[in-house]
């Protein structure tokens, strides 16, 4: 069956007869699409057969009004517009919510050039070699999928006991495994939130909108991503409760943002007391600063949500996420935005831990003072594609610059830490160094990091250095390992106590019953044996007496009183003391020799029998 002509075929089929070409045709087609208000400019001459025709191609009408606005006010010629409207249309097609944002975050940050510094030649340059996607030839761009990005109630899942949490400057993230299919499922919201009114109005407009509020007296908040995507529409910038990657002490706000973002990700617990354990940053050693109040405040939340919280250094959270094959030994790294966080592991034990204030923030912060643009316009360029093996504008050699020499000052800082550390452990073989964080998934990173250390003496051999396999996930899935570790221990442990009190109980009421023959009973057949008298020894000896009776047996006066005594107290005589040594040694069945309890200082007591196996 033919398909339908288009409404453009049609057009053109009933008016070719009139004169008219195709070209005009498609004109006034496209020209049908185009607001009201942006039409008017056109028909007052502000705007271009051209220009209008390429916003015509836009969607939103909303959009369209921008660019047309943009465009009379700094005379963008056809090129310009053409190469904006590129833009829109790619965000408004993009594949997932990911790819969508960073098309508009990277929209509005050359709007504001533009706005700032009229049309030059390098922004349009900007423009042209902007991508979403890395440069061929190198690592693919970490990409979250729209579900990876929306929030699953873990409420309503089957999941094992255990939980991880990382508390980041940038995102927070919770990972959880399920009972089924032992999948780690996780829930990523951004860690920031935009204030809007209160009023009823506001709140039935949001709602309208699909998007989450959360009213608190007369203020209302939308966290997270959907407060992210909320501040790209109406050009705000979102505010951050946190700040070089601790609660920020500005924001009035910081504790109930962070509070609400993370019941919102991890959920209520499967258990009482489930263990959850969360990442916080080790104590900066560049900075006066601690992370006391930091951790305190992260614990009393996730105890009022029910969990047992257990709080865990980033770095060390990547040795446990990346290092299994390794037994959990070698140096993990976590690039945040407000740190980087460095874990030298030996099977599984933290021999090293420390933080520098340097991290993603360092870098924007840096760069926006050294070129003159907002930290937010650099940090929304250099998510937007930018590869430190090959930078693009003078906007990328300054985030190249700053990314080598935060690299050289970790890496420098490494060093200078593990020589001057002790008690350090003796590496049999190199081991490995794994990256993760947020700060670590810009294009080249590794590359840049491989080609620093190899300018670095390290006093420890290298294997190998590599990206964790999910860098923004990482710290999570390591704290959800441990919570899941521990977990399983605590268990054991319950199994393991409890089996000892059932054989304590069944030995305490066969002494009632037996005569108390506690030692005996508890030797080795080896002790036995080698304690045990020949034949001919225990057919010369006499018998010797029996140490129960000797223990429970009254001896009697020999001679009465003459005075009648008096009569004793109507109570039951105590109970003979057993010894110490055999009551004590009656509960350990691992004890192969009585000389070994016997070379035990009286002064010590029992505290150091369960140390003899």
């Amino acid at each position: 069956m033919d398909e339908s002509p288009t409404f453009g075929e049609q057009l053109y089929s009933r008016l070719q007869d009139k004169g008219l070409s195709k070209y005009q045709i498609d004109k006034v087609v496209a020209l049908q699409r185009l607001d009201s208000e942006v039409a008017e400019l056109g028909q007052k001459g502000l705007l271009a057969d051209p220009q209008l025709l390429e916003i015509s191609k836009v969607t939103s009408a909303a959009r369209q009004k921008q660019l047309a606005e943009l465009a009379v006010e700094k005379s963008l010629p056809a090129g310009w517009v053409k190469e904006l409207v590129k833009l829109v249309r790619n965000a408004e097609k993009a594949r997932h919510d990911q790819e969508a944002n960073r098309y508009w975050d990277f929209f509005f940050e050359v709007k504001e050039m533009i706005e700032r510094e009229g049309p030059t030649r390098d922004i349009l340059q900007l423009i042209k070699n902007f991508s979403v996607d890395r440069p061929a030839g190198s690592a693919p761009v970490q990409v979250f999928e729209s579900d990876d990005r929306r929030v699953v109630n873990f409420n309503k899942l089957s999941l094992e006991p255990g939980r991880g949490l990382d508390v980041g400057t940038v995102n927070i993230c919770a990972a959880a495994t399920r009972t089924d299919n032992k999948d780690v499922v996780y829930n990523i919201q951004r860690n920031a939130f935009l204030d809007v009114r209160g009023d009823a109005f506001t709140k039935k407009m949001l709602m309208k909108l699909g998007i989450d509020y959360i009213q608190q007296g007369d203020k209302g908040y939308v966290l997270g991503d959907a407060a992210f995507e909320l501040a790209n529409v109406f050009e705000k910038n979102t505010r951050r409760p946190m700040k070089d990657g601790m609660i920020s002490p500005t924001e009035p706000e910081a504790l109930l943002i962070v509070s609400l973002v993370i019941a919102q990700c991890i959920g209520h617990p499967r258990v009482p007391g489930e263990v959850c354990a969360f990442s916080v940053p080790a104590d900066p050693i560049d900075v006066e600063r601690n992370v006391i109040y930091h951790r305190g405040a992260l614990e009393t939340i996730l105890r009022k949500l029910g969990y047992t919280p257990r709080p865990m250094l980033e770095g060390h959270s990547i040795v446990f996420s990346e290092l299994k094959q390794q037994d959990y030994t070698g140096i993990g790294i976590s690039c945040g935005g407000g740190m980087f966080n460095v874990c030298v592991a030996y099977k599984s034990v933290p021999a090293l831990t420390f933080a520098t204030s340097r991290g993603g923030d360092w870098i924007d912060n840096n760069v926006a003072a050294a070129i003159g643009l907002p930290a937010s316009q650099v940090c929304a360029l250099k998510e937007s594609g930018v590869d430190l093996s090959n930078p693009k504008d003078r906007i990328q050699d300054a985030i190249v610059i700053y990314y080598r020499n935060l690299i050289q000052y970790t890496l420098e800082t490494m060093r200078t830490k593990l020589e001057n550390a002790q008690n350090m452990p003796t590496f049999t073989k190199p081991i490995d160094v794994v990256c993760g964080g947020g700060t670590s998934m810009i294009g080249g990173f590794i590359d840049v990091f491989r080609e620093e250390f190899e300018k670095v003496n390290f006093p420890i051999e290298v294997a190998n250095i590599r990206m964790a396999n999910d860098p923004l996930k990482a710290v999570a899935r390591g704290c959800m390992t441990a919570a899941m570790e521990e977990t399983k221990a605590l268990r054991e442990d319950n199994i393991v106590v409890s089996n000892a009190a059932l054989a304590r109980s069944e030995v305490s009421s066969s002494n009632k019953a037996t005569d108390r023959r506690i030692a005996p009973s508890y030797r080795s057949p080896a002790v036995m044996e080698r304690s045990a008298p020949s034949r001919v020894e225990a057919s010369s000896r006499p018998p010797e007496p029996k140490r129960e009776a000797v223990a429970v047996q009254r001896v009697e006066p020999t001679k009465l009183p003459k005075t009648p005594p008096k009569p004793p107290p109507q109570t039951r005589p105590a109970p003979p003391k057993p010894a110490p040594k055999i009551e004590e040694i009656s509960e350990l069945e691992e004890v192969t020799d009585l000389e070994e309890i016997e070379e035990i200082k009286p002064d010590k007591g029992g505290d150091d029998l369960p140390l003899i196996s």
